[in-house]
């Protein structure tokens, strides 16, 4: 903060520190006790609108934290995420071989390595109480437990970032209510339950976006080499992550380009997205002939033709719509409204363009998952923040609602209009996953109906860890990979967890079906049936 005594340093204090412009004001020499408090009243209003604040997102992130953390350990260990194992059975093979290279690179490394570390920081806290004393007793649900509330604390740090996103390109009251959004958002509440890479992507690009917005402000060279460094993580954490990349080049390009050191900023640029890939997922370079072809089938897998039907591009507004229909119009609303102010127009550029760029990734390729989407949820939340905070001020118009008091309660009643719908369904999902789904009660059947030992071939989507129940587990993605005949020759039962049985009639046919559930509302899961061989 300048100490210059003119006008133009007077003027940057009062912007920039309120707080402290209005208190020297207040404590002029030759004031009047009441014209020092009628001076003071600026300073006590900014106080009070920091301490609500700070009140506020406290709060939010207490929620956050709460429906995160609410019925955590679901499904653990033998109904897990779908993609779970991928991601813990990797770390946990690091562990037990010390060999750091995965060898399989449909995923980067970088949340392999995160829960690696977690899962040896835990192994070390429970060899000291005396729960195992070495890697081969090492009890697999109390590693998804510690993997599981590190993802749920990275959910809620990305409710944070948001935060601190919308102070930063807004106002506090955007902000806070794109917090409040993110906090209780079905999707990513759900996926904050999960050891695996979609919430950590969305922590990183939401940290890039937040970075490059500082960069645009800064004009410094460590800003561009920090965005870079965030960028290089979300690449790390999931491929997709490097739309976040884009973002930042763009920030360089329209805030730098007559810069006399743009090309200083771009070299940091470059070596900070460069050096954090490199140093998240090293065998990117060591293990170069394995990484393309892990890359590559990555690619192919996406690049595959649509199988008809609506295209993804409304399959996933759909996906973001499920819960609030009105989300996805508001959030092209707040896009259009900051696109045309033109005060707004370069701040609020890296989220606009960040949301555009990933969504039309996610359109353009016809594989879809809803989890997929998670990056641009907090865009949203921002983007309708912002329309909402604008449609409130708008009010103020109306004489009656012209009043601070006024629309401060406005201001609250549409906050909770609009967390409304979110909040319901995220209570609605914690509380059912808490029930045992189909994949538990398979495998509860299976430990109690099927003698230990028993050779089980078991699709992706079917019950996990059945190994640590004494079981001998052929693990396949589908059963539909090889014939009847070949199973016939190496295991005693199939575990068959697809919905769509129309091809699996000679797998049924081949033995007799001694277990069958399928999934309720109340009881989620896959449909399970369970067929002895003859």
């Amino acid at each position: 903060m300048s100490c210059e005594n003119t006008p133009g340093a007077a003027a940057r204090t009062k912007a920039e520190y309120p707080a402290v412009y209005y208190a020297a004001v207040a404590g002029l020499p030759g004031a009047s006790p009441v014209v020092r408090l009628e001076k003071a009243a600026p300073v006590f209003a900014v106080v009070r609108e920091r301490a609500t604040g700070v009140a506020a997102i406290a709060g939010i992130l207490l929620v956050a934290a709460a429906v995160r953390c609410w019925s955590l350990l679901a499904g653990v260990p033998h109904a897990v995420g779908i993609d779970e194992p991928a991601v813990i059975d990797r770390a946990l093979r690091i562990m037990r071989t010390g060999d750091w290279n995965t060898h399989a690179f449909d995923y980067p490394t970088l949340v392999i390595y995160l829960h690696t570390g977690v899962a040896i920081v835990r192994y070390l806290i429970g060899a000291a109480s005396g729960e195992w004393s070495s890697l081969d007793t090492v009890k697999i649900a109390e590693i998804y437990a510690a993997a599981r509330l590190v993802g749920a604390l990275i959910g809620v740090a990305t409710v944070w970032l948001v935060y601190r996103l919308g102070l930063e390109i807004g106002t506090r009251r955007v902000g806070l209510l794109a917090a409040a959004q993110l906090a209780v958002h079905p999707m990513h509440v759900r996926e904050s339950h999960f050891a695996l890479t979609d919430v950590p992507v969305a922590a990183l690009t939401t940290l890039t976006v937040l970075l490059s917005t500082r960069a645009a402000r800064l004009h410094r060279v460590s800003a561009y080499g920090w965005a870079g460094v965030a960028a290089g993580l979300a690449a790390a954490a999931k491929y997709n992550g490097v739309v976040a990349f884009f973002v930042v080049a763009v920030v360089w390009l329209v805030n730098e380009w007559g810069a006399h050191d743009r090309w200083i900023k771009a070299g940091a640029m470059l070596v900070g997205v460069a050096g954090a890939f490199a140093i998240a997922v090293p065998y990117a370079f060591l293990d170069l002939p394995h990484f393309l072809d892990g890359l590559a089938a990555q690619l192919a897998r996406f690049a595959r033709a649509s199988p008809g039907g609506d295209p993804a591009w409304l399959l996933y507004v759909k996906h973001l719509s499920l819960s609030a229909h009105y989300w996805v119009p508001a959030a092209a609303a707040g896009a259009v409204l900051v696109a045309v102010r033109s005060r707004d127009r370069r701040r609020w550029l890296p989220v606009v363009l960040f949301a555009v760029a990933y969504f039309y990734v996610l359109a353009s390729h016809a594989l879809v998952f809803g989890r997929y989407a998670l990056p641009i949820v907090p865009m949203f939340c921002l983007l309708t923040a912002a329309a909402a905070v604008e449609a409130v001020r708008l009010t103020r118009r109306v004489p009656a609602l012209h009043p601070a008091r006024v629309n401060r309660a406005l201001f609250l009643i549409v906050s909770l209009l609009m967390i409304a719908p979110f909040s319901v369904d995220t209570v609605k999902w914690v509380r059912t996953v808490r029930f045992a789904d189909t994949r538990t009660m398979a495998a509860d059947w299976l430990k109690e109906g099927v003698p230990g030992g028993a050779r089980l071939a078991v699709e992706n989507s079917g019950p996990t860890y059945l190994t640590d129940a004494g079981f001998r587990v052929l693990a396949t993605g589908r059963l539909l990979d090889h014939s009847v005949d070949w199973y016939v020759e190496r295991v005693d039962y199939l575990v068959v967890s697809a919905f769509d049985i129309s091809a699996y009639a000679p797998y049924l046919g081949a033995g007799a079906l001694v277990f069958e559930i399928a999934p309720t509302p109340e009881r989620w899961g896959p449909p399970i049936r369970i067929v002895k061989l003859h």
